[in-house]
């Protein structure tokens, strides 16, 4: 063994004798006891090795600069010039096609489609470029030109972000590809959908859209106001799922495409493990499904679907959501979505005096907090628009002819009985709360 002024070099030979290398080791800086090795074919290269070593320990000791492990250095060396096409396909592989925050549990078809798009629109800008040479300034170029709408860049920002962090630290151990994260600027903030907008749909126009629909689908109007339905779990109504002896019909599935969101429709899980529930049918709705049942499905075949198409087995949502739109704008009501049903039939519920937990209930929200913001929702409108007409009247009165005086009169005669037996609901229940049967009047 060769003692230097820093270090070791020993010679290695195998059992013949012969060398076949020479191993040159020092103290690690780091760990009193442990040291650093490795191992050369000449005793010239673990020389030159050991003295640019040590350069790196003094500037340590010194503290003018950090000390890492050769291992580790020669680790983020070789992933110098990775690619972010390839990190981002093997980021997608490990980690970006399951579900945040679960046990291996993949995205959902759809949203793993939709989410692949978005890798792809990502990549033909940074696709080719080594991750160490994308900037800062170079992300936000690109979220001010990227083009793309309000959602879609959002979604496409929030997932750079992850296989940004990814990078500086991989999940899996490794050493990191990066020393920070060019993705420096804010997400952008969420723009209200067409869910959050509450238009809700009258009598009357539920009536007109009905009539516009074609006569094989045109129960879906009824069905989602009804039941307040998602689009999906609509499609995926089969005639066995209403059992008109209990009055209930049972909501089991919705649809989904095969793998990687192709091939044909099909019944799938709900959205929820909450949203599977049995929901009382309405009376008025009995004569309705049952004259669409005889008319238009396979019944009483097993399986047969309430919505029938011609080509498939299973309705698309998409087709479906189509005929509602088109209905709609035929209607006079342009405004009106699918979802606009469901937030209706929710809405009707809060109208008519429901508390929270009702609202939930029919809605079957799983997480509270989505039916608190639909519920303030709707109560800040109708409060809006009460105060509205109050500070309108109050400045201007128009003339009012007698049918419009006995219309309001109707009207004023019908909330005053719904406010009536809401009070006698109210004060049962204080009676039946009251210790020993007495009555909160005393």
């Amino acid at each position: 063994m060769r003692t230097h002024r820093f270090g070791s070099i020993t010679e290695k030979k195998n059992k013949q004798g012969k060398t076949v290398g020479w191993m040159a080791a020092y103290a690690h800086p780091k760990q009193p006891k442990g040291k650093v090795r490795r191992q050369f074919p000449t005793a010239a290269l673990a020389r030159e090795w050991l003295e640019g070593e040590e350069l790196l320990v003094r500037a340590y000791k010194r503290g003018t600069a950090d000390w890492t492990h050769p291992r580790e250095r020669d680790a983020r060396e070789r992933a110098r010039g990775v690619l972010f096409m390839d990190w981002a396909d093997e980021w997608m592989d490990k980690w970006g096609r399951f579900k945040p925050k679960s046990a291996r549990e993949p995205l959902a078809p759809a949203t793993l489609r939709r989410k692949r798009l978005l890798l792809h629109r990502v990549k033909q800008v940074f696709g080719m470029r080594a991750l160490e040479e994308i900037s800062v300034a170079d992300v936000n170029r690109w979220l001010d030109t990227c083009g793309l709408d309000a959602t879609p860049k959002r979604e496409a920002y929030i997932m750079l972000r992850a296989i940004m962090r990814c990078a500086v630290q991989p999940p899996d151990g490794r050493p990191a590809l990066l020393d920070r994260s060019p993705c420096m600027a804010p997400i952008p903030r969420r723009v209200l959908s067409d869910k959050s907008l509450m238009v809700e749909v009258s009598a009357a126009d539920a009536a007109r859209i009905k009539s516009f629909m074609p006569a094989y689908t045109a129960v879906s109007v009824n069905v989602l106001l009804a039941f307040g339905l998602r689009i999906g779990e609509l499609c995926a109504l089969r005639v066995d799922d209403f059992d008109f002896d209990r009055m209930v019909v049972h909501i089991r599935h919705s649809i989904r495409r095969g793998p990687d969101d192709t091939g044909e429709l099909r019944l799938a899980e709900l959205k929820t493990v909450g949203s599977m529930d049995a929901l009382p049918i309405p009376p008025q709705l009995v004569p309705v499904l049952r004259e669409h049942i005889d008319r238009f499905t396979d019944a009483p075949r097993p399986g047969a679907m309430l919505l029938r198409p011609a080509k498939s087995r299973v309705m698309s949502d998409r087709t479906l959501r189509t005929q509602l739109e088109k209905a709609a704008v035929k209607a006079g009501r342009p405004d009106v979505t699918p979802h606009a049903f469901r937030a209706t039939a929710i809405s009707r519920i809060i109208h008519e005096g429901g508390e929270i937990k009702d609202a939930q209930l029919f809605a079957r929200h799983t997480d509270p907090l989505v039916t608190v913001r639909f519920y303030e929702r709707t109560r800040g409108e109708q409060t809006r628009r009460e105060l509205s007409e109050l500070a309108y009247g109050s400045m201007f009165t128009a003339p009012r002819s007698r049918l419009e005086l006995e219309h309001e009169y109707e009207r004023a005669q019908h909330e005053l009985a719904r406010w009536a037996d809401r009070c006698r609901s109210l004060h049962t229940l204080l009676e039946q709360d009251t210790p020993g049967g007495v009555s909160a009047n005393g």
